[in-house]
């Protein structure tokens, strides 16, 4: 991928040590990232006015501002700008309202595979769904088949928050002792890929040539 195309991702973390293991992650995925770290919410905000990231993978528990508070910040900034908060605090009944202003709440330890489908999501859904809208409008004829597109594009997404939510409930060590669990974990990521599969060929517009 060139240089160019990659999107770009603002790693935000008190730890520089955790936010260094966050990047290598990121660079191990199928299409890495141009990733760049901050320390604090002033180091975040001004590397988001300066980079313009793509995405905000952020902890909320930061020395100089709480994480809630920065997230509005951000999203006065920029309401797009997709935020993936992942961090060791369990969400508290109050910011279980707070959830809908960003696109996923990870856990740490968080797995490899969670990372990379959580940062995957909050980058390519917002601007896929677009490009469905736009498609509808030139494409009237196809609306069925576009329907179905919607529908499998919010299956999907459903299939995936599940797949994040219970990866963080059964690690590796845990599916060790439980077959029926890893089974069902390795079902659903089936499921995922298939429908990825399926969703590339109405980015590649395929479909619509038929």
């Amino acid at each position: 991928m060139n240089q160019e195309n990659k999107k770009s991702i603002l790693i935000v973390d008190s730890e520089p040590e955790i936010a260094d293991l966050f990047a290598e992650m990121l660079l191990m995925d199928v299409n890495p990232y141009i990733v760049t770290t901050a320390f604090t919410g002033k180091e975040c905000l001004s590397g988001i006015k300066k980079n313009k990231p793509d995405m905000v993978l952020m902890d909320i528990e930061l020395s100089d501002i709480g994480g809630w508070d920065l997230i509005e910040k951000i999203k006065t900034y920029n309401p797009d700008l997709p935020v993936v908060v992942i961090t060791s605090k369990t969400p508290q009944i109050n910011d279980m309202f707070r959830l809908s202003q960003v696109s996923d709440y990870l856990m740490k330890p968080v797995t490899l595979d969670c990372l990379h489908m959580a940062v995957r999501d909050a980058i390519e859904i917002p601007s896929l769904l677009e490009q469905c809208v736009e498609t509808f409008k030139d494409y009237r004829d196809k609306k069925d088949m576009m329907y179905l597109l919607f529908l499998l594009l919010k299956q999907s997404i459903i299939d995936r928050k599940r797949f994040i939510l219970m990866r963080q409930l059964y690690p590796d060590k845990k599916l060790e002792h439980d077959p029926g669990s890893k089974k069902l974990l390795d079902n659903l990521k089936e499921k995922i890929t298939a429908a990825q599969t399926e969703i590339k060929y109405f980015k590649n517009d395929r479909f619509l040539l038929a």
